[in-house]
């Protein structure tokens, strides 16, 4: 896994062996998206006692409609949203949990 970095040296990203991930695509920095090959996903970090309003609002749009997925890690939602293509949920999930995991482990 390869890190992308903006202009100020900051991560927003990283590309993998088959695809992509980015923090954030919108204008509002409220989503992400990864691609693993030609299937791509709409992602976010949701947690309902620290989530800015935002993101409160995007939530709640998401889990109204059926094509979304949610994985609660002891209240630290990853949820996934307008997946396109043939990988799966766990597919997406765990190219973020390896993105995640990276970054944790390469801050100290």
């Amino acid at each position: 896994m390869e890190m992308i970095l903006n202009e100020n040296d900051m991560v927003v990203g990283a590309t993998f062996e088959n695809g992509t991930i980015q923090d954030y695509i919108d204008e509002h920095n409220t989503y992400g998206l990864v691609r693993i090959k030609e299937s791509t996903c709409k992602w976010f970090l949701f947690n309902k006692d620290e989530s800015e309003l935002e993101i409160q609002t995007l939530y709640k749009k998401v889990i109204s409609d059926k094509n979304h997925f949610i994985q609660d890690d002891f209240g630290e939602e990853i949820v996934l949203f307008e997946k396109t293509g043939e990988a799966t949920y766990s597919d997406f999930i765990n190219q973020i949990n390896a993105y995640l995991d990276y970054g944790l482990e390469n801050m100290f």
